[in-house]
């Protein structure tokens, strides 16, 4: 039965995950996105310490830390945590590894090679070492080999057929697996922590861009509308680039407004928003309706 982990996390054990053998083809990443930050502010064109281009910040699930995302290149993303502005760490996915994650006592943070994040706190766990348990959606079995010293494997399968399979050892902190909307984390001592978000996000997710109101050539506007899930905002939001594609700012659910570049939302929770924007000078206001979601998607996740 459940028992406490013991001991927590004392930090944030980062690792990139190697890509899982699946036998069943994964579906697109989801992201249930916590709640959101503010992009940066007008011509900010931000970088970590650890590379890549700014694309937004992520709450997390303890109410307090926060994810900065950075797009090292295609199918590549880097997710840096801070908490009261210090950095904790970062963890990183692309293509041949398309999943990573870290632990900050019992607050399981998961990357995809698309640039979402999910985050869970999850306490308690069915057993370290070998041990066979269901994940959280109560349908997917995972059996847990040891394979050495700080070296186990997960299997993964439902209805008696294996969906696939992750390792964890001293090279690779966490074996990150994920089918649909389920994601587990195996540690390096056998433990699993297993997460359900938002089902089919990414096949109800729409984009469109249109020039943007701003006087300077090339400048585009990114209008991508998607269901909110309850956790928090993975929902729509404008982006603002300039004619290279750097992200110059934007608005989401929890930040509709940035009078600084003239950008509103409204009407961010009906499913139709709308974006309202004008030169910060003044000027006559533009409202722009975002892109409708596919036919069978809710408002929200």
């Amino acid at each position: 039965m459940s028992k406490q982990l013991s001991p927590l996390r004392g930090g944030f054990r980062l690792a990139a995950t190697a890509a899982v053998t699946a036998l069943a083809v994964l579906a697109p990443a989801a992201g249930a996105l916590a709640a959101g930050a503010p992009h940066p502010a007008a011509g900010a064109a931000v970088r970590g310490q650890g590379g890549g281009q700014y694309v937004r910040s992520v709450g997390l699930s303890d109410g307090v830390s926060v994810a900065k995302v950075y797009k090292l290149g295609d199918r590549h993303y880097r997710a840096e945590g801070f908490a009261d502005g210090a950095s904790f760490g970062s963890i990183e996915a692309r293509p041949d590894r398309p999943y990573a994650a870290g632990n900050l006592n019992g607050m399981y943070t998961a990357l995809d090679n698309n640039g979402n994040v999910v985050s869970w706190i999850q306490r308690t766990t069915q057993g370290h070492g070998a041990h066979t348990e269901k994940l959280a959606d109560e349908e997917t079995v995972v059996k847990v080999r040891a394979l050495g010293d700080q070296h186990h494997q997960a299997e993964f399968s439902r209805g008696g057929r294996v969906l696939g399979t992750v390792e964890a050892d001293s090279d690779r902190l966490y074996g990150v697996f994920r089918i649909g909307s389920v994601w587990a984390v195996l540690d390096l001592d056998g433990g699993i922590a297993s997460y359900v978000g938002p089902a089919g996000i990414d096949a109800c997710t729409v984009t469109k861009t249109i020039a943007s109101v701003l006087p300077t050539e090339g400048m585009t506007v990114e209008l991508t509308n998607r269901p909110v899930p309850a956790s928090g905002p993975n929902g729509p939001q404008a982006v603002l680039k300039n004619k290279y594609g750097v992200v110059l700012g934007g608005v989401n659910v929890n930040h509709p407004e940035l009078a600084a570049l003239g950008l509103k939302m409204t009407d961010v929770l009906s499913g139709q928003p709308k974006l309202i924007d004008r030169r910060p000078t003044g000027g006559a206001a533009r409202t722009t309706s975002f892109p409708a979601l596919p036919r069978g998607c809710s408002k929200t996740a």
